[in-house]
Order: structure tokens, then C-alpha cells, then sequence
């Protein structure tokens, strides 16, 4: 009970994403339904294909929205983060919270069991729709606002709506594109869901300039507090599944004359922009966990002067202190006392310390890889395709060094260390790793020759991308939340980069399918990502704590 009550916080973000996630692709597929795969313009077997494919993912949300209101509502009837707690399970049914989760999981539940039941019809579909939409609008910062209340949680609706429309209504596409056999309709679909992604993507982006204006307020907002530095993490995110969107776009025109090839591009090309949706879905869900910037006051927002002092480049001390250098180690009870009651916080200099050497000598190792990597995409350099036994050693050493309080190091026992959100992130970080070095290792020497295996690690580093923007530093310290946010941000944004242009580059036909080769988008994304690794391996070699 305390490992799930210690990790809160991050079950909580990761429940809101996943309900986030669940709800585009519902209420976009609904959308693609309505408005692109009519019954004129779709194969039958297209539209039931659709149909089962948002069912089953509307059953995905009931149950994850049931999970949600259970873990807030064992949150707040234990006091977690508090230690007390005055509130009755009768209070917790009377919040908003509580009835917007049922009020969502209901009408999800009851969408799935229709469309599993009747074939046809759109109206009750739209209308669950739209109860789901307006359900989870109740649950972000737009309804416990005071001023300008209506208009946020307009602004937040249409947000939702765009972002469910483009990025959950693409996978409905893709859905209807592979169970359709007449290219008349397919291209039919393809140019109306086209109309459909453009006006999607205009409110979307006027929805979310609208709300950044209400929740940011300022330049120094945006620059200055981690709820600006997660905006701009979901803005450079969407400019790139919108570079993706633009791709597809001039694709979707040559869908009538030369179906076959352009459709695999297409297919291709769509899967890396709804990844990339679903990572700024992440981030969104990420921003509910931040008070607003405009919250803030100014005593709790860096200046530019501050930024530039701590992120400026400096020469790597790489030196770490003794393991008796640090504070006595405590138990797990102890921590978790002292967490809960006292407020006590550990991160003293000789703690910085040993936090930034872990970080630099982890960054001179995702550097030299990412090097190595770039070598090897020229001509006669086999030998530096085993670059990925060096994440190996990455591996082993976050797992030895990662937490000196757990096991190995300290006194906390392996299993019980998992009581901490950080400590488990890490730890899930190492286990990404192992199994990134081991299936690339193999598909580079070509020890492998299987494309699933091959996916491994861009699907890892994506995955890992996404998992660090849930990354949290509970200091209880505003700015020092930020430099740490500051570090770990670019470095998710670069690994999800990373993994989605190597993604882009394995999936994409070949030249031999393609008559005019590959596309220009594909050529830039095969030498982007060792260069995201190398970058990756840089800030990490310049992070600091002090």
C-alpha cells in the first residue's frame, strides 16, 4: 500500500495521459465516421473495421477513467503527501472530479457496447462522443478556475476536439485505408480527412495560443516556470507531427493516380505523426500535474540572468564524492516519515555532486554512442555499428549509482526502493536500455534481420522520450523544479526525435518500391537522429544541480 500510495503522482499523470490518449482516438473516431468514412464514401467493411477499432478503445477508456477516480479518491481518503485526512468517502463522491470520471467512463462504456451491437448509425455515437469531450474538459484546469471560466473551458474543448479530430481520427484512417480494395475511396477518404487534419490543426493551434495567453500570461511565464518549459516541449512536438501532416498532405493529392506506393508512404509517415501526437498528448497530461504559470509569483519564476548562469557551458568536474561523504542513509520507513511529516529535504551539495556525476559520466557515454552512430552511416565504417554496446555499461551504471539510498549502496532492499516514483523510473529507464542495446546491437551487425526487432530501439527511445517528460523532482523548490526541467525536457524532446526519425527511416518503402526514391523528409530524419543522440550526450555532460 505505501509503494502505490508513494507513486501517486506519477500514476496520476500517467492515468490522465492514458485517459487522454484513449479519449482522442474515441472521439475521433467517431469524427473520421461522421465527417470523412461516410457510407458514400467508405466500403462497408471499412466503416465496420472503424467501428471496432474505436469500441475497443472507448472500453480502454471506461476502465482507465474507474482507475482514475479510484486512485484520486484513495489519494484524498489517505491524506497521501499530507500524512492526514479529514475527508469521508462520502465527500469524495460529491467532487467534481469523481462525478466527471464516472460521467466519462459511463458514456465510454455505453459507446463500446453500441457499437459492438449495432452496425450502423452516428447520431448516439456523436452524442456519447461529445458527453466523453465534455467530461474530460471537467477534469483540466480550465473548471476550477474563477475568471474567465466559460471561455477556457470553450478554449479547452476546442483543443481537445482538434487534437482528437487530427491525430485519433488519422488512426481511424489508417484503419479504413487497409480494409479498403477500391483506390476511388481511398482517395476520396484521404482528401476529406486532408480538409478535415487542416482545420483540425488551425483550432487546435488558436485554441492553445488562447489558453497559453490565460494560463502562461507572460514571456518570463513561458521562459521562467516548468508549466511554460512543458508548453513549449508540447509546441515543439506538434510542429513536428504538423511537418509530418504537410508531407502527407502533397501524398493524399497522388493518391489517385499512383495509389500503391503512395499509400505505403502515407501509411508510413502517419505512423510517426500520430507517435508524435501521442508524446505532446503526454506533455499535456503532464501540465495538469504544474500549477499555471500565471499562478505563480514572481519569487518563484527564473530570470533570464538565472538561466543563463546555471545552463551555461561549463568544464565537467567529473569527480565524484565518497559514498561517506553523503548524509546517513535512512531506511525506507524513515524516508517515507520524513517525506510525509517533516518535509525534510536531502539535496545538500555533496548529494548535488553525486547527482551530477552520475549525469556527466552518463552523458560521455550517450555521446561517444551517438558519435559512433553518426560514423557509421557513411560508407566502410562497419566497425562502429556496435555502438550500442556501450548502453550496456549506461545500463549497469544507473543501476549501481542511480540512487545511493536502494540497493546496491544503501540500506533500502531492492524491491522496497520501488516505493519511490524517481527510484522506479530509473530503474524502468535501465531495463529500456538493456533491451534497446541488445536488439540494436544485434540488428546493426545484422545478427538479426527480423523489422520487428529492428523497431526495438526506435520504439524504445520514443517510449523513453515520452516517460521522461513525466519525470518528476518534488524538491518543493519552484526553480530548482525548473533547472531540473530545464536538463531533462530537451533530452525527452530529442530522444522522442530520435526515435521517431529512426522509425521513419525503417518503415519507409524502399527505393526499389518508390519510383522517385526516398523523400527528402526521410533522407534528413536517417542522419537526424544520431545527431539527437549526440546532443543528448552534450546537455547531459554540461548538467549541474548547483
Amino acid at each position: 500500500m505505501i509503494w502505490l500510495i508513494q507513486d501517486f503522482d506519477l500514476l496520476s499523470v500517467l492515468l490522465r495521459a492514458l485517459g487522454l490518449s484513449l479519449e482522442a482516438l474515441t472521439v475521433g473516431g467517431v469524427l473520421l465516421l461522421l465527417l470523412v468514412a461516410t457510407s458514400g464514401c467508405a466500403e462497408s467493411e471499412a466503416r465496420r473495421a472503424v467501428r471496432n477499432f474505436i469500441a475497443w478503445f472507448s472500453l480502454g477508456l471506461a476502465i482507465t477513467q474507474v482507475l482514475a477516480a479510484a486512485e484520486s479518491s484513495v489519494m484524498l481518503l489517505t491524506g497521501s503527501g499530507t500524512g492526514t485526512s479529514s475527508l469521508v468517502f462520502r465527500d469524495v463522491i460529491a467532487a467534481s472530479f469523481f462525478r466527471a470520471d464516472c460521467i466519462v467512463a459511463m458514456a465510454a462504456l455505453t459507446l463500446f457496447l453500441l457499437l459492438r451491437v449495432r452496425r450502423e448509425g452516428i447520431v448516439v455515437p456523436c452524442v456519447l462522443a461529445a458527453v466523453i469531450l465534455g467530461g474530460s474538459v471537467a477534469l483540466s484546469h480550465a473548471a476550477s478556475r474563477v475568471d474567465d471560466r466559460p471561455l477556457l473551458l470553450l478554449l479547452t474543448a476546442a483543443h481537445h476536439l482538434g487534437a482528437a479530430a487530427w491525430i485519433g481520427g488519422m488512426a481511424s484512417l489508417l484503419v479504413a485505408i487497409r480494409r479498403s480494395t477500391d483506390a476511388r475511396k481511398i482517395h476520396t477518404m484521404a482528401q476529406r480527412f486532408s480538409a478535415m487534419a487542416i482545420a483540425s490543426v488551425a483550432t487546435l493551434v488558436l485554441a492553445g495560443i488562447g489558453m497559453a495567453f490565460f494560463y502562461v500570461g507572460s514571456w518570463r511565464g513561458m521562459y521562467g516556470t516548468s508549466y511554460g518549459v512543458m508548453v513549449m516541449a508540447k509546441t515543439y512536438l506538434l510542429l513536428l507531427a504538423i511537418t509530418l501532416g504537410a508531407s502527407n498532405f502533397w501524398l493524399v493529392r497522388r493518391t489517385r493516380s499512383d495509389a500503391a506506393p503512395v499509400l505505403l508512404r502515407l501509411r508510413r509517415f502517419s505512423e510517426a505523426e500520430i507517435g508524435l501526437g501521442f508524446t505532446a498528448v503526454l506533455a499535456a497530461a503532464s501540465l495538469t500535474s504544474q500549477p499555471p504559470a500565471i499562478d505563480l509569483g514572481q519569487q518563484d519564476q527564473l530570470t533570464k540572468h538565472e538561466i543563463v548562469e546555471r545552463m551555461s557551458w561549463k568544464r565537467p568536474a567529473l569527480h565524484s564524492p565518497r559514498l561517506s561523504d553523503l548524509p546517513p542513509r535512512k531506511s525506507l520507513k524513515e524516508h517515507l516519515e520524513d517525506a510525509n511529516f517533516s518535509g525534510g529535504n536531502e539535496n545538500d551539495f555533496m548529494n548535488q555532486k553525486w547527482s551530477e556525476y552520475n549525469h556527466q559520466w552518463s552523458g560521455l557515454i550517450v555521446f561517444s554512442a551517438g558519435l559512433l552512430a553518426f560514423v557509421s552511416r557513411f560508407k566502410g565504417q562497419r566497425w562502429a555499428r556496435n555502438w550500442p554496446l556501450l548502453f550496456f555499461g549506461l545500463a549497469v551504471f544507473i543501476l549501481l549509482r542511480g540512487d545511493p539510498e536502494t540497493w546496491p549502496l544503501g540500506p533500502r532492499p531492492f524491491w522496497a526502493s520501488f516505493a519511490e516514483s524517481d527510484v522506479l523510473e530509473h530503474r524502468l529507464f535501465a531495463v529500456l536500455i538493456t533491451a534497446f542495446a541488445l536488439f540494436e546491437w544485434s540488428v546493426e551487425t545484422g545478427r538479426i534481420k527480423s523489422q520487428i526487432a529492428a523497431l526495438v530501439f526506435p520504439a524504445i527511445c520514443a517510449l523513453g522520450g515520452a516517460l521522461l517528460l513525466t519525470h518528476s523532482h518534488g524538491t518543493g523548490d519552484f526553480k530548482e523544479e525548473l533547472f531540473a526541467e530545464m536538463s531533462h525536457s530537451p533530452i525527452a524532446l530529442l530522444g522522442a526525435t530520435a526515435g521517431w526519425g529512426r522509425w521513419l527511416e525503417l518503415r519507409s518503402p524502399p527505393e526499389d518500391v518508390v519510383p522517385d526514391g526516398r523523400s527528402g523528409i526521410v533522407r534528413v530524419a536517417s542522419w537526424a537522429w544520431p545527431i539527437c543522440l549526440v546532443l543528448v550526450g552534450l546537455i547531459l555532460i554540461n548538467y549541474r544541480e548547483s
